[in-house]
């Protein structure tokens, strides 16, 4: 054993003495091995040299990418932003945006489908679908572009109408249509091809940047369409109503919201007037006392009313053109106050449709056309206190209710307000008509046509007042003051909906509505005359309301409490597809009243495609304000993740609850993927 290591021991000296004699040779004893090192050495630095280049080319063309993006961005946000109200200074900015957007997109597209290494990468499998992505988006973006310039152009068309001809804009409405109808059509058509290039794009899985684009995109794409869908209802629907095809005559019904009833307050006011080639050639106003009494007397007729209507106001009185606004579905009321109107007029005069009106309207007009004097009363009054102003005048100490003259005034104000804003002259042209889309948003102007074919398109703008028909769960809190008294000036609602999704897919709602009645709070800060006469005459010092859920047909009461301690329900109804469930309560001064309704709504979760769909539409009452409301959603316990949209928007991420109001309707999507065992 000591000889064999020995020997190993000197064979690996002998080795390691001949690995030192190598390495101390020359280079050049090396056969070819100059040459070969600097090959290597050439090859090393070429690769470099061609990594820096493409690093380069790609470090250009991202930087073109981001630019555009934000070009076209900045551009279309200032476009949405400004909208009618735009300047010419800020639409040249905003044209010179987008020009620069388009010229940056394009090489950004042409480079991204010209490489030859993305050529290579966009057939890897990770890396393709990002380079396909990134293409489209970039050609999207170049479309984007485009279809800015010609919004642009659309724009310095209205523009160009409005500034040559002005005047009143019902009387310009078919010229500002024929001006800018070539510029709609050219985005409509590039719209539709940046559509179907991005149902092409793979949402899943795409690095940060392509993602966060991809959204900001999808968010222009509804903001357009949107826009481009209310544009076309419009271009049908103005020339009809404006009588450009005959003249066309509307029943007006002023409503009371201080008094709130079904689709926005009793009618103390109605009035006539009519369009004839966009003109207005007649216009008329009365309160509704002076025909309703004349009926009686003249005919001693009985209109039964709705049964609350009776029990807790009319009493033996008959409806009138007054109560019409009973029912919170717009079109209902007005064939009722049409065929009311004929009754107790006895005129036979064809009606064409009818407009509801109520104090939000004129607060939200005044703003625009500013204030407006009374004559025949030396009463100015503007956005800020036509409500009041109102109530006083319409109220004076020595008035009796039954003397209906006293509401003059409404009459008046009514013509003045109408007269003003249909004359208004080319300056208030885009103000006028972001009030008017947001008075009809809001519920706040409300539109029937007799003519079947003109109220499909009124309904499909959204401005018909209707109880809307729709696929999941629903609700809509009416309120009704049966007490004679004006304090839904001072009465202030909130409303929770807690909704927990059972494993069959139920819905059980609980819906509860919190009433605030602090008149003390509210009566420092008012006129004394005015604080007086909101509690009605006598001793009515009690807010009472006929309470309404309108929830989906099918659904299946399980409790009411008010403050806390069980109730019940007044009564159960099937009305405008949906189930009703009423209830009377009284709220006096300086209290606050809660009133909770439980109620099972039979599959209200959509199982027929994964993941799975509740899809919750709060409606807002008309005449109402920005009624505080949250919504809290519990998921099935097989819920494996959630999502929630509200009004198309995603809600913070694995949150099921949102805080917002009732200014307009709400509409709630919950996203629901289960468990595979669920599935």
């Amino acid at each position: 054993m000591p000889r064999i290591s020995q020997r190993l021991r000197q064979r690996r000296m002998h080795l390691w003495r001949m690995m030192r004699l190598w390495r101390k040779r020359p280079l050049l004893r090396r056969p070819g091995g100059r040459a070969i090192r600097l090959r290597r050495i050439g090859l090393a630095a070429a690769v470099v040299a061609l990594i820096a280049l493409a690093a380069g080319r790609y470090a250009l063309l991202y930087r073109d990418l981001a630019d555009g993006k934000d070009h076209l961005l900045a551009a279309a946000e200032l476009m949405e932003a400004r909208g009618l109200d735009i300047e010419k200074s800020e639409l040249d900015s905003a044209e010179a945006s987008f020009q620069q957007a388009q010229d940056k997109l394009a090489s950004a597209s042409h480079a991204l489908n010209s490489d030859p290494l993305l050529f290579l990468a966009a057939h890897l499998p990770r890396a393709g679908s990002q380079v396909q992505a990134a293409r489209n988006v970039a050609e999207s973006g170049a479309e984007g572009s485009d279809i800015g310039l010609e919004a642009v152009r659309a724009m310095r068309s209205f523009q160009s109408v409005r500034d040559t001809q002005g005047g009143a804009l019902s009387e310009r409405v078919t010229l500002v249509l024929d001006a800018v109808e070539p510029n709609v059509a050219v985005i409509e058509d590039e719209l539709a091809g940046v559509e179907r290039r991005r149902q092409s794009i793979a949402g899943d899985g795409l690095l940060a940047p392509l993602d966060s684009a991809l959204t900001k995109l999808d968010n222009h794409i509804r903001e357009l369409r949107a826009r481009l869908a209310d544009y076309r209802r419009g271009a049908r629907l103005a020339p009809q109503l404006l009588g450009y095809d005959g003249p066309r005559t509307y029943l007006v019904l002023a409503h009371d919201n201080t008094e709130i009833l079904g689709s926005g307050g009793f009618i103390l006011v109605y009035g006539l007037l009519t369009f004839d080639q966009g003109r207005l050639t007649r216009l008329f106003f009365d309160d509704v006392g002076g025909i309703y009494f004349d009926w009686r007397a003249r005919t001693g007729e009985y209109i039964e009313p709705p049964r609350p209507l009776k029990n807790y106001l009319l009493r033996d009185w008959p409806m009138g053109l007054g109560e019409a606004s009973w029912w919170p579905d717009f079109p209902t009321a007005a064939e009722a106050a049409i065929e009311l109107y004929r009754r107790e007029s006895g005129s036979d005069e064809p009606i064409d449709g009818v407009i509801g009106i109520n104090f939000l309207t004129l607060e939200k007009l005044l703003a625009v056309i500013g204030p407006v004097t009374v004559d025949e009363y030396g009463v100015t009054v503007d956005d800020q206190n036509v409500t009041e102003q109102t109530l006083i005048v319409t109220h004076p100490e020595t008035s009796r209710p039954w003397e209906t003259d006293r509401y003059d005034f409404v009459g008046y104000l009514a013509g003045e307000v109408i007269e003003k804003t249909m004359g208004s002259d080319a300056s208030k042209w885009a103000p006028m008509l972001g009030a008017v889309h947001t008075l009809g948003e809001e519920r706040n102007l409300l539109l029937y046509s007799t003519d079947p074919a003109v109220q499909e398109v009124i309904a499909d703008f959204g401005w018909d007042g209707g109880v809307r028909r729709t696929d999941g769960d629903y609700l809509m809190v009416v309120d009704s003051s049966l007490n004679s008294t004006k304090l839904n000036l001072v009465v202030e609602p909130s409303i929770e909906a807690d909704i927990s999704i059972d494993d069959l897919g139920n819905a059980r709602n609980t819906v509860t509505i919190t009433y605030a009645n602090d008149y003390q709070g509210w009566a420092r800060d008012q006129d004394p005359r005015l604080a007086s006469l909101v509690v009605g005459a006598g001793t009515l010092t009690v807010y009472g309301d006929y309470l309404r859920l309108l929830v989906p047909s099918g659904s299946s009461l399980q409790d009411v409490l008010e403050e806390g301690t069980q109730a019940g329900i007044e009564a159960i109804w099937q009305e405008h597809g949906k189930t009703v469930l009423g209830r009377y309560f009284a709220l006096p001064l300086d209290t606050t009243k809660t009133l909770s309704f439980t109620y099972l709504v039979p599959s209200a979760l959509d199982t027929s495609q994964n993941p799975f769909t509740y899809r919750l539409l709060i409606q807002k009452q008309p005449g109402t304000a920005a009624i505080p409301l949250k919504i809290r959603v519990e998921p099935p316990h097989w819920a494996k993740e959630t999502s929630l949209e509200l009004d198309g928007q995603p809600v913070e991420p694995g949150s099921l609850a949102v805080d917002t109001d009732l200014r307009v309707d709400r509409s709630l999507v919950v996203t629901i993927v289960p468990r595979r065992s669920e599935r």
